[in-house]
């Protein structure tokens, strides 16, 4: 019954915002119902884990898609702009993490961690190593900023130009071959258990998209065009599981610390602007749009999907999140939760 009922307030919510022309209706119509839903009412919903793994798998399929040899030969030409990019990111999510503690009367620790684009479990399981972090504001800061950026940024993108205003490169043919398909599958597993082994976040995304990328960049043509109707269930299956991510929210959730949260996303969020401006004036050949989504400090999975459904360069925006990605779990995050525990270790907790 409790599936029923959050299948059908699903489908009802993306049906009701694809009639009023809301960007995005498949996700954010489910999104932003449950979410509401779950904290109003004493409604119960529920959605199976396989369900978001099967819509992260669709949509890692379909961003994979969008890699050409091309594409995958100039990431390494665009590897010192995705530096720049990460570095300036990760650093003013620190200062605004700063500024954070203030505003919230919150630990350094817990400001720094909450603030971090890393990943809301990696986030959670490093605060709770922290001593004077507190898990739990940490958890509502990762979770409100993935609502608050999946809401704003594709919402943003509408008054940007796609690639219908500019020259667009032809998709290459789809080109199915047993071999490269069959070889896809077993890359697919074998990536997904490395993952799995070391705990890699959003495994059943990344696999499918590197998969994705190593096999095209060697055959050299798409292997796989998702139907539109494909495209859809994916959005509908992420855009389900985000809303109830947010467990009761209003019960760890006061005034003061939910301003906070919305300065430090928007504050951030301006400054992604910032960074893809410079950006895109020095480069051109993109458009602001590209850099915009690459910055933006939300998930792989939901800026995809913004960059499919806006016109954008999908493998370059993915390239750049995946950078960041592995940039601030092999980095990053253990340079930080070290310099925290030092923190700890000197004022006796």
């Amino acid at each position: 019954m409790k599936l029923l009922r959050t299948a059908l307030v699903a489908v009802v919510a993306g049906f009701i915002f694809q009639q009023i022309g809301m960007f995005l209706p498949w996700l954010l119509g489910p999104m932003i119902a449950l979410l509401v839903l779950r904290q109003v009412t004493e409604m119960e919903f529920y959605w199976p884990r396989i369900f978001r793994t099967v819509g992260l798998i669709l949509l890692g399929v379909m961003i994979g898609a969008s890699f050409t040899r091309e594409s995958v030969l100039l990431m390494w030409v665009d590897l010192p702009y995705m530096l720049f990019m990460t570095v300036s990111v990760i650093i003013a999510a620190l200062l605004f993490g700063l500024l954070f503690s203030k505003m919230a009367n919150e630990s350094l620790q817990s400001s720094l961690l909450g603030s971090m684009p890393g990943g809301l479990s990696q986030m959670v399981l490093i605060s709770e190593e922290v001593n004077n972090a507190n898990v739990t504001v940490v958890s509502v800061m990762q979770t409100f900023r993935i609502f608050l950026v999946v809401t704003i940024v594709p919402l943003l993108t509408t008054f940007l130009a796609g690639r219908e205003a500019s020259k667009i490169a032809e998709t290459p043919a789809v080109s199915f071959s047993p071999i490269a398909f069959t070889a896809a599958i077993i890359l697919g597993i074998i990536f997904y258990l490395l993952m799995k082994r070391f705990s890699f976040p959003a495994k059943e995304l990344l696999a499918p998209v590197l998969v994705m990328a190593i096999v095209q960049s060697f055959t050299g043509a798409t292997l796989i065009e998702m139907p539109p109707l494909l495209t859809i269930l994916a959005q509908l299956l992420v855009g389900a599981h985000l809303g109830l991510q947010m467990e009761k929210l209003r019960e760890n959730m006061s005034m003061r610390l939910a301003f906070a949260i919305v300065v430090n996303n928007v504050l951030l969020i301006a400054f992604t602007v910032l960074i893809a401006y410079i950006l895109s004036a020095l480069l051109p050949e993109y458009l602001f749009l590209d850099f915009f989504l690459s910055a933006a400090p939300g998930g792989m999975a939901e800026m995809g999907i913004t960059a499919l459904a806006a016109g954008a360069d999908v493998a370059l925006i993915t390239s750049f999140h995946l950078f960041r990605l592995f940039f601030i779990l092999l980095l990053a995050a253990p340079a930080v939760a070290y310099v925290l525990k030092k923190l700890d270790a000197k004022t006796g907790n």
